[in-house]
């Protein structure tokens, strides 16, 4: 079963939190100093796995960032970049064709810019143009690089004041990321693994993932990104409370078109009440249609620990998916075919 894992990919799922102990010296070595007295807004730009980074520090920051943050997934930029702008610049590969359009169209607006990636085209310009550039360790896939994406950035936000309160002393995180890897690690662990058993649930399903705004938003996403590229699955997600003034009323088509279907609801123990009484109340008109729902729950204290306990459970998830269905989870011929055919194009 496991000889599918051609790329060793479970070896990057054990040692993430070798991504956060080199934050500190990522962010040293990079040497930026931000003006942060003149930055009113804060643009990220980035696609796929290192866009997701962006929509994560909204959401783990959302109630500590003291300026507005956007993440931009377009070929353009904002009009309303100015000097009083902090672009930050994402590419793991340094050659995104979309994020490296949207740079263009900020480059002579007076900017504070700061680049996020490996190498490629951006960190060339990066160089050339004395942007800050945190430059990433190479030999990772995108969507395995988000810690050593995420925490730098953390970090970098966090010590330039524009966010309030951050974890600057992250020992206690790593500890908690690395038991949870544990956790999941079959068969070294013995026993119940309860990211192998889900992923066998899922198994001939079409996953449905819900989470909860604001810290959780992005959690859900991630998961179903990670299904579709690690799992070789379709998967579908949506975010609670916006999903109870639209998606609900989706519930009331004929059950027959439901059978395929299963809802994960992705949760805290304690979300703001109302949303506690959607949940519930969602997850009723759900079971009704005869459709299973599986509840999983964020472990650890802090909204960091929280977060980061459920995103890499779909991780862990989604890998186990990929060795059920025989498939490498490294492996994404769908989308190295359209890169190879848009370059056609060019």
């Amino acid at each position: 079963m496991y000889s599918v894992d051609k790329t060793g990919y479970k070896k990057v799922l054990l040692h993430f939190h070798e991504q956060v102990e080199q934050s500190s010296a990522l962010l040293s070595k990079s040497n930026i100093s931000l003006d942060s007295a003149r930055i009113k807004n804060i643009l990220y730009f980035g696609m796929g796995g290192s866009g997701i980074v962006g929509d994560l520090i909204h959401d783990v920051l959302f109630d500590e960032l003291t300026v507005p943050f956007q993440v931009v997934r377009s070929y353009l930029a904002p009009a309303f970049c100015s000097k009083e702008t902090l672009v930050i610049v994402s590419s793991y590969s340094g050659n995104t064709e979309e994020t490296l359009s949207a740079l263009e169209g900020v480059k002579e607006s007076g900017a504070q810019i700061v680049a996020l990636t490996s190498g490629g085209k951006l960190a060339e310009l990066a160089k050339a143009n004395n942007w800050g550039l945190i430059e990433l360790p190479t030999g990772f896939m995108p969507r395995q690089a988000l810690g050593v994406m995420f925490f730098p950035l953390y970090r970098l936000l966090g010590e330039s004041g524009l966010s309030k309160n951050y974890e600057a002393d992250l020992n206690s995180f790593i500890k908690f990321i690395k038991n949870l890897a544990k956790q999941n690690d079959y068969p070294s662990k013995t026993g119940h693994v309860f990211s192998m058993d889900l992923a066998r649930t899922i198994q001939n399903k079409i996953p449905v993932i819900y989470s909860t705004a604001p810290y959780l938003k992005t959690i859900s996403t991630r998961w179903q990104n990670q299904m579709h590229e690690n799992g070789k699955s379709l998967a579908f997600r949506n975010v609670l409370p916006e999903m109870n003034h639209n998606e609900i009323v989706g519930w009331e088509m004929d059950a027959e078109q439901l059978k395929n279907l299963i809802v994960i609801f992705l949760e805290n123990e304690d979300p703001h009440p109302r949303i506690r009484q959607r949940i519930a109340l969602s997850k009723k008109i759900i079971k009704n249609r005869g459709v299973q729902v599986v509840d999983i729950y964020s472990k650890g204290s802090t909204v960091l620990e929280k977060v980061f306990s459920l995103l890499l459970m779909g991780d862990w998830v989604s890998y186990y998916l990929a060795l059920a269905y025989k498939k490498d989870p490294a492996d994404i011929k769908n989308i190295d075919f359209l890169k190879e055919e848009m370059a056609k194009l060019d």
